[in-house]
């Protein structure tokens, strides 16, 4: 009798358990739930992105759920309502999700992983610094011309044969560099290479797989993850130490009224404001923040070398264009004259659109309880924006997974900018180094094609 009673409770508990499983917050948007304590991490597989586009399909085009963990999260799968959550709700969805990785990286500090009040004071100073140090202005140009030049007497002297990846990353490193903490590095300086370390490089793309990928064979995944973890905590000490001696650097040669570069222009904020949010430890993490996300620009220039290698008459086409634009580049101020230049913009564009640097990008949180296309959200709730299915999006995109400059040309081959293409994310979080980025992708790729024949 007793054990009848005992396998009863058991039956019980379980049940009650398997129905808490799938039991969602009160007009929650429909999603899979998976497996119990997993949900559906077994599935994402080495592309999350498109399964999630696929379940996307199946439950919600537009706001979806699924269950990680012991979590719900939300997914954002398309344009409207990208905008309507991290634009016109922007502050709603502006916070980060709670992770004890994260923390251990960052210790509260910096800008990516950060919220609340210091997440809004640092990004309200860094826009302030960034605008003063004149970005999108002609100091820029020149910093990213400069610095061109250095690569293009590296690629000439290297022979038919070069590891362009390698150079364009150290290339584009010291251009972040220059800007945060007016120095750059030799190509073969030992501090360029902890700098621009692989991990280091890939931090945000490594901690967002993390949060998204404990998949397949789990014990082989663990094994893998505590390594890694290992290798950017090692990293993290390595780099915060170099970025750390330049900042003491700096201090002992500070003049106020000669403020040069990010770092300077943070030194003088802590000189006037009190609290926790201008210290050195924020100015160490925000800076190799910005560094992070600087030196995540040389992915995209990579994928764009690819696609010219891959469909040579788009660089033929680019080469005319230019040639017949700023003749044998006697201006050093291309980005002045991009809209004389429909051809290369189309093809940058179409680099973003078709390699999404972020596909997912980094998971938002909801800082309060909100409603979003006819749903209730809780506070707290994780939320990724799938930007790859936008990219993708076939209402939009007609034969989306093919390589085509032309669609962002009109009849009379005018650029078409298009606000379905958003590799630097939107509203709140969008990224602070944007315009550094996408004036480095233009200037690179018109002279790279001007000078060379890839």
């Amino acid at each position: 009798m007793d054990d009848y009673i005992c396998l009863i409770t058991v039956l019980l508990i379980l049940i009650y358990l398997w129905l808490s499983w799938y039991r969602k917050p009160k007009n929650f948007p429909p999603g899979p739930r998976g497996l119990p304590i997993l949900g559906i991490v077994p599935y994402l597989g080495k592309h999350p992105e498109k399964v999630l586009s696929k379940l996307a399909d199946k439950y919600n085009p537009s706001v979806m759920s699924f269950r990680m963990g012991r979590m719900d999260w939300i997914i954002l799968n398309d344009i409207e309502a990208i905008n309507q959550a991290l634009v016109k709700q922007g502050e709603d969805f502006s916070g980060r999700p709670k992770s004890p990785l994260f923390d251990m990286l960052t210790n509260g500090c910096g800008l990516v992983f950060v919220d609340g009040e210091r997440w809004k004071e640092q990004r309200k100073f860094g826009i302030m610094a960034l605008r003063s140090l004149g970005m999108g202005k002609r100091i820029l140009d020149e910093i990213i011309n400069k610095e061109f030049e250095v690569l293009a007497n590296h690629f000439e002297s290297s022979g038919s044969s070069i590891d362009a990846m390698t150079s364009l990353r150290k290339a584009v490193t010291n251009i972040t560099c220059e800007v945060l903490m007016g120095k750059r590095f030799e190509y073969n300086d030992p501090v360029m290479e902890i700098i621009t370390e692989h991990r280091f490089r890939e931090n945000t793309k490594f901690l967002q797989s993390i949060a998204l990928s404990l998949c397949h064979n789990l014990d082989k995944n663990i094994i893998t993850l505590i390594s890694l973890v290992s290798e950017v905590l090692l990293n993290t000490i390595n780099s915060l130490a170099v970025i750390q001696e330049i900042i003491e650097s700096h201090k002992r040669n500070f003049d106020q009224n000669n403020k040069k570069d990010f770092v300077d222009y943070f030194i003088d904020e802590m000189l006037y404001k009190e609290g926790n949010y201008f210290t050195d430890e924020q100015l160490c993490h925000y800076t190799r923040d910005l560094l992070v996300a600087g030196i995540n620009t040389t992915t995209a220039l990579g994928w764009g070398i690819v696609c010219l290698l891959l469909y040579r008459g788009h660089q033929t086409k680019i080469a005319k264009e230019i040639q017949q634009v700023i003749g044998k580049f006697n201006s050093n101020f291309i980005s002045k004259i991009t809209d004389r230049m429909p051809h290369l913009r189309s093809f940058i564009q179409e680099v973003h659109r078709c390699r999404s640097i972020a596909t997912l990008n980094l998971p938002h949180r909801t800082t309060r309880d909100v409603r979003l296309n006819g749903y209730d959200i809780p506070k707290n709730t994780p939320v990724l924006t799938n930007i790859w299915r936008v990219h993708n999006d076939p209402r939009v995109w007609k034969d989306p997974h093919k390589f085509n400059p032309g669609r962002h040309l009109d009849s009379n081959g005018k650029f078409v900018h298009s606000a379905h293409i958003i590799p630097f994310a939107c509203g709140y979080r969008r990224c602070l180094g944007e315009r550094i980025a996408r004036a480095e992708m233009f200037i690179f790729f018109a002279k790279i094609i001007g000078r060379f024949e890839l």
